[in-house]
């Protein structure tokens, strides 16, 4: 149950959501003189729906609170963001979805000290919040950011996101370029992306899609091997329902020839040995379902770091195999036992 719920949740993650939330392309290395005729181009394409662009520089976080950054304190998790270049970008309001759990963004006219905004889950690991500050690096230059707001980042859109979003004012006078998403009918995404490339040759465009479909692939192959490791356990579990099965059986076979000398049919003694299992295997299914759905949250939710979500179809799959299979065993127990000879067991009572 928690290998099937564990998968399930994964399926959803990835084959589900993914597609549904991410852009169909990104375009990366638009010259600042180009900015506004990309956007004009790409809006000018029937099929284009929305075109989003922000301008991207990329930093290296030296220190934290003055700290250097190889010295500081972070968790094993979230160290990633104090190793190489990090994307940066600006911003005088807030990105569209922006949830920012706390602090306030800063005025449209804010002009003074440098600002971040930054990645909530990042703070909590380096332990720091607002009013606190992170020295960057970009183009050569130590800048100090002061945490203005936390957000919480949803990187699971694909959509524009960066860890850091500074105030306007200081980095826009730096040399940089822009990156843009684009969304497109899915039919035309060829048309859209040669007339963008012919416009600007020097901006390269990148199918989501195709990404995609390679995540895709990867995830078919994780449900192989989920599958099989499912597999094992459902035989594990055969073997001790069979042996449990195996082990009754001398005292089944008893009730049915004491059954039988006393005037019950095979049918009325089939069916009271299948109510049995059958309530056996449903009693097992629940406590497995219960147990399956436990495991399968805290794995998907601590471990993954995903968001889990009840699959009830998926789990009464599991509860209703499970009772299956016990009435299979069950069931050819219960036949072996009907086909004993009364007289040998009775004479030896």
């Amino acid at each position: 149950a928690a290998i099937a719920l564990i998968e399930g949740n994964l399926r959803r993650q990835i084959a589900e959501q993914l597609p549904d939330a991410a852009p169909d392309f990104y375009f990366i290395d638009i010259q600042s003189d180009q900015a506004r005729d990309f956007d004009r181009v790409a809006l000018a394409q029937p099929t284009v729906s929305e075109v989003k662009r922000v301008p991207s520089l990329r930093a290296r976080v030296v220190a934290v609170n003055g700290t250097p950054a190889e010295e500081g304190r972070t968790t094993p998790e979230i160290a990633w963001a104090l190793r190489g270049d990090r994307g940066l970008t600006y911003a005088a309001t807030p990105p569209e979805g922006t949830r920012i759990v706390q602090g306030e963004w800063w005025a449209q006219d804010y002009r003074g000290e440098p600002l971040v905004s930054f990645d909530a889950n990042l703070a909590r690991g380096w332990g720091i919040g607002i009013g606190d500050t992170i020295t960057v690096t970009v183009l050569g230059r130590d800048i100090s950011l002061r945490i203005a707001n936390l957000r919480d980042i949803e990187w699971r859109g694909l959509g524009i996101n960066f860890v850091l979003v500074a105030s306007p004012g200081l980095l826009d006078l730096a040399p940089h370029t822009h990156i843009a998403t684009v969304r497109s009918d899915t039919a035309r995404e060829g048309a859209v992306l040669r007339a963008i490339s012919e416009a600007f040759p020097n901006v390269s465009g990148i199918r989501v899609r195709d990404a995609l479909e390679q995540v895709a692939a990867l995830l078919g192959r994780i449900g192989t091997a989920l599958s099989a490791t499912a597999s094992l356990t459902l035989a594990a579990g055969a073997l001790v329902l069979a042996g449990a099965v195996a082990a009754g059986q001398r005292r089944r076979v008893r009730d049915a020839v004491v059954l039988k000398t006393v005037g019950a049919t095979r049918a009325q003694i089939r069916r009271a040995f299948l109510v049995e299992f059958g309530l056996l295997g449903a009693t097992a299914g629940v406590i497995a379902a219960g147990v399956g759905t436990a495991a399968s949250w805290g794995v998907v939710t601590y471990i993954m770091r995903a968001d889990w979500v009840f699959l009830p179809g998926t789990l009464t799959a599991v509860v209703l195999a499970c009772t299956a299979l016990t009435l299979a065993f069950g069931y050819a127990g219960t036949a072996l036992a009907l086909r004993a000879k009364p007289a040998p067991l009775l004479r030896n009572e």
